[in-house]
Parts: structure tokens; C-alpha cells; sequence
């Protein structure tokens, strides 16, 4: 059974969690329980192994280098939260980091909560491709502007697929290259933009970082990893479509159990 699967050690992980939680107040940030279970573990006799910036490939492709928050013990993935409670988004994006490692177990803990909880993950060798909740074709009919309909339809299926093979869980910069190289291998003309003029009172104040991709001339894409859509300012990106002569754009939010699209037109 997959959850039996490296059955000891995962046994004995759990055990150093259970031993620090009960040492330890839940108001610590998360690096302190990391270096007290790593402390812990070493003390039975585990070796933790520590690796701080990992290499996200996407289809053969590297797309950047991240800092993850995790430890490998032998086989098995270790990831520490500080929240209220776990979430499904913390879990997606555990098994994100499974499929970067390599590996096919991992334990999700969290301090922060009144009372132990933890998971534990198994991602199979020969894990299949989830449908998204919502098709590309779903996804462009019910955009008011339907400009474009044909790549537009073509873009977002692109996006879900990125959304698909990575899963939550990465940074900004991680999306916008696995885009860039997705819609690329599905034929479409994709200019990489790094940075996006800032409009005020129709006068150009200067430029932000900010990497998004220009498609056909026709379609500005904005990869994106928010913990919340309304944090980003609609009628910004406006001022910069407009300010390049683009009539769409597609704002795509990679960092949730759903892709989650929105259409702006200039």
C-alpha cells in the first residue's frame, strides 16, 4: 500500500515532530522548528538533508531556480508550515516539490496549530495528468471580449497544461519561462517582456520588474503567483496594454488548486 511505503523512517519522522511540537510554543517562526526537528532527528540517528535552492525543469526545459523550504530524510520529503491549519493549497503545492525533488513520499507538519497535525503525501511513479475542472475551450467561451478566439484558446490551454505539470507552489519568474516554453512548443510567436512601464495621468514615470509575454503582437500574458487575485491593480496592466497598442491580456494566477484567468481588455 503507498502509504506504507518507507514505513520506518516516516515512523520515526513523525516521532521528532511529535517530540519538538511538545517542546516548543507555537508563536516561533518556521525556521526555528525546522533547525529544532532537524536537531531531533539527528539525535535518533536520521540524517536530514538540507538544499537550499533547487532546479525547476518543465518538460526538459530549465525554468529557473528556487529556494524551497524542505529537508530530505533518505527517501522521504519533509515540509514544515506555521498556520492555523493545513489547507488543500498546502498540500498541492507539497506535492509540487515532491515531483522537483524527485521523490515519491513526503510529510507535511504544522506548528502552528492547536493541536499536532500532519500528512502524509504519496505521489505515484506513473502519476497521470489531472483534467482541469474547467477546459480551455470552457475558459475562452466565457470571456466577454472573444477577441481572438482561436489563440486565445490556444494560450490558455497552454496555461493550464503549465498549471498542470507544476502545480502551485513556485514564484513568479518559475510560470512566465515554463509559458514562454509552452506556448512556444505549441507554435505561437512569444516575446519574453521583463519589465512594465508604470502610466500615471497618461505620463510614463518609469518601469517596474515585472516578466510577462507579448503573443502574436496581439495578447499580453501575465504569469502571476498571488495569494489573492485582488492584490493586483487591473487598470495598471490597462495603462500598459494600451500604452503598446494590445487590446487583451490574460492575468493567469498559477499559485492555486485551480488556475485561476482573468480576461482584461483596453
Amino acid at each position: 500500500m503507498a502509504e506504507l511505503l518507507h514505513k520506518e523512517v516516516t515512523g520515526a519522522i513523525i516521532g521528532a515532530y511529535y517530540e519538538v511540537y511538545n517542546l516548543t510554543p507555537r508563536n516561533y517562526p518556521e525556521r526555528i522548528y525546522e533547525s529544532a526537528f532537524v536537531d531531533e532527528l539527528r539525535r535518533r540517528g536520521c540524517e536530514a538533508v538540507r538544499q537550499d535552492e533547487h532546479r525547476i525543469v518543465y518538460k526538459d526545459k530549465l525554468v529557473g531556480v528556487q529556494q524551497l523550504d524542505l529537508f530530505v530524510v533518505q527517501e522521504v520529503v519533509v515540509e514544515n508550515k506555521v498556520a492555523e491549519n493545513l489547507t488543500a493549497l498546502h498540500k498541492a503545492q507539497a506535492r509540487s516539490y515532491l515531483k522537483t525533488v524527485g521523490k515519491q513520499v513526503g510529510l507535511l507538519f504544522n506548528f502552528g496549530s492547536a493541536k499536532p497535525e500532519f500528512e502524509r503525501l504519496y505521489l505515484p511513479t506513473t502519476a497521470t495528468i489531472a483534467k482541469p475542472e474547467v477546459a480551455p475551450a470552457e475558459a475562452a467561451e466565457s470571456s466577454p471580449e472573444r477577441l481572438y478566439p482561436e489563440l486565445t484558446f490556444t494560450i490558455i490551454g497552454g496555461l493550464y497544461e503549465v498549471h498542470t505539470v507544476l502545480g502551485p507552489g513556485f514564484i513568479h519568474r518559475i510560470y512566465a519561462n515554463a509559458c514562454y516554453h509552452e506556448l512556444r512548443l505549441r507554435g505561437l510567436a512569444v516575446q519574453p517582456v521583463k519589465r512594465m512601464q508604470v502610466i500615471y495621468k497618461d505620463t510614463a514615470i518609469g518601469t517596474v520588474a515585472f516578466g510577462h509575454l507579448l503573443v502574436e503582437d496581439k495578447v499580453m500574458v501575465f504569469p502571476a503567483a498571488l495569494r489573492q487575485m485582488r492584490s493586483v491593480r487591473l487598470e495598471s496592466l490597462k495603462d500598459w496594454m494600451r500604452a503598446r497598442g494590445i487590446r487583451l491580456g490574460l492575468l493567469a494566477n498559477f499559485n492555486a488548486l485551480r488556475l485561476d484567468i482573468v480576461f482584461i481588455r483596453a
